[in-house]
């Protein structure tokens, strides 16, 4: 079996407050996330699967390690200058040298689209982006193996307040908002990165806002198909 690397950059200790996940599957512990996920979709035994907490200083396996990673969504800014950051950079690069693939989520494709030069900025008059939402697929993302099974303007759980805000050299566009130019991208040699949350519940995502922003929590709707892109990144990749 394949070994698949869950990157968690959730947040480092203080960051945020840990109680609010008390009720969910797992508490905030986004590697069982994603595993619940994968066992949903029936690939939990069909991969050798396990994850690092980067953002708690776990330590990053040998790249070599990896046959694919997914790197995770963040309560931190890709601008937040921290050395958990910096060494997860350098560790990508180090993974991209092994030319297999990766899934970047959120914070995870801010980081990626940063690495290959696109600047990621605060969405527009620095609004929060929260809520179950439809994303454009353009004529590549229609046609992509990560968008099979979805339709032209599928839904998807956000919560960002920074957005890739111009497409990197050399990287496909997949889809978009009005507010996110770049929500999907492949960026080639099997590199992949979304601005949203297939991993995520309708009820992760409300509760990750009421501690600040409690209003958006009924922005949140469950969704039959949200984590089905998970898969088609294994199956699109190879990996099972």
């Amino acid at each position: 079996m394949k070994r698949v690397l869950f990157v968690s950059m959730i947040g480092q200790p203080g960051r945020y407050d840990p109680a609010v996940y008390e009720d969910q599957p797992g508490g905030d512990n986004e590697v069982h996330w994603v595993f619940l996920q994968l066992r949903e979709l029936g690939l939990a035994d069909r991969i050798e699967y396990h994850g690092v907490f980067v953002c708690r200083g776990e330590a990053l396996p040998d790249p070599q390690e990896a046959d694919a990673v997914i790197l995770g969504g963040s309560y931190h800014s890709v601008h937040d200058d921290l050395d958990w950051q910096h060494l997860t950079r350098r560790w990508l690069q180090r993974y991209r040298g092994t030319g297999r693939p990766l899934l970047g989520i959120c914070g995870g494709h801010q980081m990626i689209a940063e690495l290959d030069g696109a600047p990621v900025r605060r969405i527009d008059g620095g609004r929060k982006l929260a809520g179950t939402m439809p994303v454009r697929l353009t004529e590549a993302g229609r046609d992509h193996f990560l968008f099979e099974g979805y339709e032209a303007e599928p839904e998807f759980h956000f919560a960002n307040e920074e957005h890739v805000a111009a497409l990197p050299a050399g990287a496909t566009l997949l889809a978009a908002r009005a507010e996110l130019p770049c929500a999907a991208l492949d960026h080639g040699g099997g590199w992949y990165s979304i601005q949203f949350h297939p991993e995520a519940t309708a009820e992760s995502m409300a509760v990750s806002w009421r501690p600040t922003h409690p209003e958006f929590a009924g922005n949140y709707r469950p969704l039959a198909n949200g984590n089905l892109l998970l898969g088609n990144f294994l199956f699109g990749t190879g990996i099972v």
